[in-house]
């Protein structure tokens, strides 16, 4: 998932993105039918180079390169990226 938000003081956008590795956990869930477990996998995972869309979110806004508003509004769980700001 991927989504372009507009930078503070204008000059253009920024990109926020969730990244899923295919590691062993992923595909052991994806085997299994258990799809909807993979959002906590990837949460856990960000040694393996995983994010979320809110921790991705989250990093933009503490190097204030997008509002808080705005990371809210494209934000999948806003009470959980609230909690990561």
């Amino acid at each position: 998932m991927q989504c372009l938000l507009p930078r503070i003081g204008g000059g253009g956008r920024v990109a926020a993105f969730e990244i899923l590795i295919a590691t062993s956990a992923v595909r052991n869930l994806i085997r299994m039918g258990k799809s909807h477990e993979i959002p906590n996998v990837i949460q856990l995972s960000s040694q393996d180079g995983m994010q979320t869309l809110d921790q991705s979110l989250a990093k933009l806004v503490k190097n204030e390169l997008i509002t808080r508003e705005n990371a809210l509004l494209k934000s999948s769980n806003p009470v959980q990226l609230l909690k990561l700001l």
